[in-house]
């Protein structure tokens, strides 16, 4: 019996430890099926049971990060292009938080106080886009300069309405306000919990140089918990330069300096175009960037406002869209006391573009068209025709000269 006990024993043993061979194999499968990882250190791929469900609730995580993210919107733009209309019509949404030419001030600090900041205008976009004074020294400075209007055309002090200030029980009834510069916080907490979006509207004129690429993609970039879009509004040139005539921003025709004028503007705009195109690309956010053309607003302002919307992710109210028809189909009174206020956003949509058409700025176009040649190339317009008048007259001429 002994021996027999003794062989039970030995196949007893040599069972159990090939049980657990098969064991630890099977685990070692099972663990190499359900999770795969790269060489290069990348991120393991998630496949069954507890994996999946870890997978999924990483998944629910980013949805909701990505719901949550601010969405912000930078309308960039040269003067007399639309921008004053599309700033002051995100405006009356209540849910915006808009800042108008907030770089009027950092231009002040430059010209008038020679304050060398070497990134201010960009510390102030981004502290607007994100709702984060707290985050520079510049944006806390910038706030001890918003108790008064920075420019005359200015749609909203944000920085003075009742979310901002209480009532008054002066005689006067102004609001009362706190000195924002010493409360950043204050003004981070009511950026955020007050407003579902920021806008800031930037000139050209004044970031250095000029350049978008003061802005783009470091605005872009350097928010990665924001959604920030940038709205580049361009105007005909031709269109441009006749209402800076009319508001007497620029000498007409035949003034010798109109050339050079109108070749600084042309060439500015379509390099920012350029650069903003080809920057936005290589980092894959092109998707953040579109150009509206002033004809697009003046043609269909509503249509166009509702595309602008739909491009920055907000929710158009519709306050604003009973706003945009008011605003662009004035009656005879409204429209004339309009006029009289450069600025206001109050105009006839109906051929307010074509304006600059009339054949009487014909050899100021000329002038335009030769030295705004690569904008117009870009934007895809072409030139006006000589008009019958001036035709004529050539053919009398030269009649007369035979």
């Amino acid at each position: 019996m002994k021996p027999t006990i003794f062989v039970l024993k030995c196949l007893f043993s040599f069972c159990c430890f090939f049980a657990a061979i098969l064991v630890c194999t099977v685990i070692s499968r099972l663990q190499q099926f359900t999770i795969s990882g790269d060489s290069t250190g990348g991120t393991a791929r998630k496949t069954q049971g507890v994996f999946i469900e870890k997978d999924i609730q990483n998944q629910n995580e980013n949805l909701l990060t990505h719901r949550a993210r601010r969405r912000s919107l930078i309308i960039f733009g040269h003067d007399r292009s639309g921008t004053t209309f599309i700033s002051t019509m995100f405006a009356k949404d209540p849910q915006i938080f808009l800042v108008y030419e907030p770089l009027w001030i950092t231009q002040f600090w430059k010209l008038y106080q020679r304050l060398d900041c070497l990134n201010c205008e960009l510390e102030v976009v981004n502290s607007i886009v994100s709702c984060n004074f707290s985050r520079y020294s510049t944006s806390r400075k910038f706030l001890s300069y918003v108790e008064e209007p920075w420019t005359g055309a200015l749609p909203v002090n944000i920085f003075k309405t009742p979310k901002f200030c209480n009532k008054s029980n002066s005689m006067n009834n102004e609001p009362h306000c706190p000195k924002l510069g010493d409360n950043p916080e204050f003004v981070d907490d009511v950026c955020r919990t007050k407003f579902k979006h920021s806008v800031v509207k930037v000139s050209p004129v004044r970031l250095p140089r000029e350049k978008i690429a003061n802005l783009v993609p470091q605005v872009l970039l350097e928010n990665p918990d924001v959604d920030v879009r940038i709205l580049h509004l361009v105007r005909d040139p031709r269109g441009n330069i006749n209402s800076r005539i009319n508001i007497k921003w620029t000498k007409d025709f035949p003034n010798p300096h109109l050339g050079k004028t109108v070749r600084e503007l042309c060439s500015t705009i379509a390099e920012n175009l350029g650069y903003a195109k080809t920057t936005l690309k290589k980092f894959n956010l092109d998707h953040r960037y579109k150009v509206v053309l002033y004809k697009q607003i003046a043609d269909d302002p509503l249509g166009t406002a509702r595309d602008i919307f739909k491009f920055a992710e907000f929710a158009m109210p519709l306050e604003t869209e009973r706003w945009i028809v008011k605003s662009t189909r004035p009656n005879g009174d409204q429209l004339k006391k309009a006029l009289k206020d450069p600025f206001s956003p109050v105009r006839n949509a109906t051929g307010n573009a074509d304006k600059w058409r009339e054949d009487e700025f014909f050899e100021r176009n000329q002038v335009i068209e030769k030295e705004c040649r690569a904008l117009m190339a870009l934007l895809g317009i072409e030139k006006v025709p000589e008009p019958q008048t001036i035709f004529s007259r050539k053919v009398k001429l030269n009649i007369v000269k035979r």
